[in-house]
């Protein structure tokens, strides 16, 4: 059935359907709607929507009345936003590839619809997300987003300061170097939090067989956990390290630092020397420059969090961080510090197994000089 006819778009339309012989007047308007150049822009969307979301045309048309509705939502923060119609589209494309998909859990549906999870999987995290909600769990331990600017954003930061603000390019080249990573505390709603295993090639998903599915689940729910990872130059969260917080005797323990497969593609499984051990890549290799990088973008986010936290906590700073070694991906790296003589203790139920037979500390607050390798 042909709709109308204008430039060269009405081929295009042939085959929609419509329903009792009509199409609703909502889309006509939406679909007819001009730039300043008269062009169709809300039809360029669609096509341009289609490649990438096959069948999205037909189900915006068949029912523009409940896409429409994904427009307004909320913000991170929880304040009212209206979504731009690419946005909009997007989620109602998949509200419907999982059933009990509301405007809470949208953002869920979409991530693990591009991952082909299943029903099962979707149905847990909703559940969880619903107890973050009904328990009103802070996005983060410190209550403040806390992340890096990415290596583009940090190129345009540089490009604004005044030349005297630059000593010199070797300034400059070795920021960008150390930004190959960045770091960011993730959003505890985040929903990458219960499949993080995903891009870290992990255990730690609320769809797993062993110790990571509580993991996964106290990221979301357990208000004193959280999940740093890191991004590559692409954004792409390539690592990560779970943490948990004892707020009431000041310290932090993280699990373990994990990565994604991508990065694991030579390394020595067992003690064979030179390398050192388990877990660890020829430190001559580019690999062993990578997870360098990747280590020091673990620094500057515990770092953060550090002075963060003292800030917030004056009469009670942070004393001790420390990680456990247990499947430690960045083996090496957390060896130049300490090895505790006692480790920190974790409740039982967060099954950080990784950090119950060795750790080394990160970090300690003392008024003696800095021990090699911890954070100052």
């Amino acid at each position: 059935m042909r709709i109308w006819h204008y430039g060269n778009y009405h081929e295009k339309f042939d085959s929609l359907p419509v329903e009792d012989g009509c199409i609703s007047q909502e889309f006509l308007k939406f679909i007819t709607e001009m730039d300043g150049k008269k062009d169709f822009k809300n039809i360029e969307l669609l096509f341009h929507l289609e490649r990438e979301y096959p069948g999205i045309m037909v189900k915006t048309m068949s029912d523009f009345h409940k896409a429409k509705s994904f427009k307004k939502t909320l913000d991170e923060n929880g304040e009212p936003i209206v979504l731009s119609w690419e946005e909009t589209l997007k989620k109602f494309y998949v509200s419907e590839k999982y059933k009990g998909v509301t405007m809470q859990n949208a953002d869920i549906a979409e991530l693990y619809e591009q991952r082909g999870l299943s029903q099962e999987a979707f149905d847990e995290t909703r559940e969880l997300r619903s107890k973050q909600i009904a328990d009103n769990i802070s996005p983060h331990i410190l209550g403040k987003k806390m992340e890096e600017n990415t290596i583009l954003e940090s190129i345009e930061e540089i490009k604004n300061r005044t030349a005297e603000e630059i000593i010199n390019g070797k300034e400059m080249v070795e920021e960008l170097w150390d930004k190959q990573f960045t770091y960011e505390w993730l959003d505890k709603y985040n929903p990458h939090n219960p499949i993080i295993g995903l891009d870290c090639s992990c255990c730690a998903t609320i769809i797993s067989k062993y110790y990571g599915k509580e993991i996964a689940k106290k990221s979301m729910i357990a208000p004193d956990v959280q999940n740093l990872v890191i991004r590559d130059a692409k954004g792409k969260i390539i690592s990560k390290g779970t943490m948990y917080m004892n707020k009431e005797k000041g310290y932090a323990v993280f699990n373990d630092f994990e990565l994604n497969k991508e990065y694991r593609k030579h390394e020595v499984k067992k003690a064979v020397e030179p390398y050192g051990g388990r877990y660890t890549v020829d430190p001559e290799s580019k690999d062993e420059q990578q997870r360098d990088l990747i280590f020091k973008a673990y620094q500057r986010g515990i770092k953060a969090f550090i002075e963060e936290y003292d800030k917030q906590n004056p009469e009670n700073p942070l004393q001790q961080v420390n990680v456990g070694m247990g499947y430690n991906r960045l083996k090496r790296q957390v060896e130049q510090f300490k090895k505790a003589s006692q480790n920190l203790t974790v409740p039982v139920e967060y099954s950080f197994e990784d950090a119950k037979e060795e750790q080394y500390i990160l970090y300690k607050r003392e008024g003696t000089e800095p021990k090699k390798g911890e954070i100052r």
